[in-house]
């Protein structure tokens, strides 16, 4: 599809994609752990981004990869000063 995380997570943020509300990129890193039911259980972040590659018909990358953890780093930078609120639920 061509599209970069931006594409629907700084400028469609609060848009529909399918039936799921797009989040803000902002604060992406406040909560996780998160608790996702499809998984049954805990994930991380680069499990996420697997996930979200993965429904944009890219090839997801290994967990702890280079781009994975550069990602999880500019994230967090932008959400730094934002409060933790690690108990959340996703469907």
């Amino acid at each position: 599809f061509n599209m970069s995380c931006a594409d629907c997570h700084v400028y469609n943020a609060g848009s529909k994609a399918r039936a799921d509300i797009l989040s803000p990129a902002l604060g992406h890193t406040t909560h996780v752990p998160m608790y996702r039911a499809k998984w049954g259980g805990l994930g991380t972040l680069h499990r996420r981004y697997g996930g979200c590659l993965k429904n944009m018909r890219a090839k997801p990358l290994y967990a702890q990869s280079e781009e994975y953890r550069n990602m999880e780093f500019y994230h967090q930078a932008m959400s730094n000063g934002l409060e933790i609120t690690a108990d959340r639920y996703r469907k």
